[in-house]
């Protein structure tokens, strides 16, 4: 019996032995990237999670953000600019307005148009210099219905604008304030909705229902009205110097219909955040429009009518265009990117 029980040893070290060797001499095909430094985030809460609040579904507060509706943040940062290598300003949002099609049933609707903007300062007064598009509401998730079915309903998301290292006040106060530019939003029944998370202490947030669909230049007409117990889902992103892993893009499945065209691709990569369409006229300057997919399957659907709306708005005035290109690309959590190649669509 004893000899057994040693011979049944003996074959178990020598498998586990053997299966060493192996993931020792085949350690290559298996590599392991370096764990790279997370973005810091700032906000008024300890992570950007806790915004929860408001803009997916249940009541929303009142909080939307408008035209005369502007929300404002005082975030404080301590550290050096050589540390970070990029900056980003972003808020948490959800619930487009729509509104009815004539001739179509009721839960065929269009969003309603509006476009947001961020400004960045280390006082509560913004030039024009200061402001940053972030998003149109056409690209926001949908404000649900409890009567009917409507496409493009989910919860709200983070959407985030890059701006110089040197907009960020290093060293002290940093005011982040979220309006609309777009006359027509002036309520909750046309405004999106703004994230927010309770919050405790001392002010370091304000309502601002006094705007014209820009911000103030004087601080003394700023800081309106304080918030005490619900706090803005506004923050900013900073990105320290890291070497993340290469992004790979390979489109799937490509296919054209009469009313806009689909793509799908496979994207590999870490941290891997969003994947949206980009734009251009010229296959040069390129612009991220249309509504980001944060999950697989990574597909992309455009409408023949939002492209000729992105090509007029950069081709201005009565220039015409009989073709733009499209990419899709895919971007991580540090702001890097990589996407497919070029695809030709026609404008008419």
């Amino acid at each position: 019996m004893r000899g057994k029980r040693e011979a049944g040893s003996g074959k178990r070290f020598g498998f586990f032995v053997f299966i060493l060797v192996f993931f020792t001499l085949h350690a290559s095909r298996f590599p392991l990237h370096s764990q790279q430094p997370s973005p810091q985030y700032i906000s008024l809460l300890k992570s950007p999670q806790q915004f929860d609040l408001f803009a997916t579904s249940g009541w929303d507060g009142n909080w939307y953000v408008g035209y005369n509706s502007m929300w404002i943040v005082d975030l404080a940062i301590a550290a050096k600019q050589s540390d970070y290598v990029r900056a980003y300003i972003g808020s948490k949002m959800g619930r487009a307005k729509t509104q009815p099609i004539a001739g179509k049933p009721p839960w065929i609707r269009s969003p309603i148009p509006c476009d947001i903007y961020l400004g960045i300062a280390s006082t509560p007064a913004w030039r024009s210099s200061d402001s940053y598009y972030l998003v149109s509401c056409e690209d926001l998730s949908k404000e649900g219905s409890s009567e009917d079915a409507l496409n493009g309903v989910g919860e709200s998301r983070w959407y985030w604008r890059e701006i110089p290292l040197s907009k960020i006040n290093w060293q002290g106060k940093n005011f982040l304030a979220i309006w609309s530019a777009t006359p027509e939003i002036v309520d909750v029944s046309s405004g999106p909705i703004l994230a927010a998370g309770y919050i405790s202490g001392g002010a370091r947030a304000w309502l601002n229902r006094g705007i014209s669909g820009a911000p103030p230049a004087k601080p003394e007409d700023s800081l309106e009205t304080p918030l005490a117990a619900f706090g803005p889902a506004l923050a900013i992103k900073l990105v320290p110097n890291h070497a993340a892993p290469p992004i790979k893009v390979d489109l799937v499945h490509f296919q054209e219909n009469p009313d806009g065209y689909l793509w799908e691709i496979q994207a590999a990569g870490a941290n891997i955040e969003r994947i949206r369409p980009e734009i251009s006229v010229d296959a040069s300057q390129w612009r991220a429009f249309g509504v980001s997919v944060f999950n697989p399957p990574y597909q992309v659907t455009v409408s023949r009518a939002r492209i000729i709306k992105e090509v007029e708005e950069l081709l201005p005035g009565n220039k015409k265009l009989d073709q733009a290109y499209i990419r899709i690309t895919a971007w991580d959590e540090w702001g890097n990117s990589a996407g497919t190649g070029n695809f030709s669509v026609y404008v008419k």
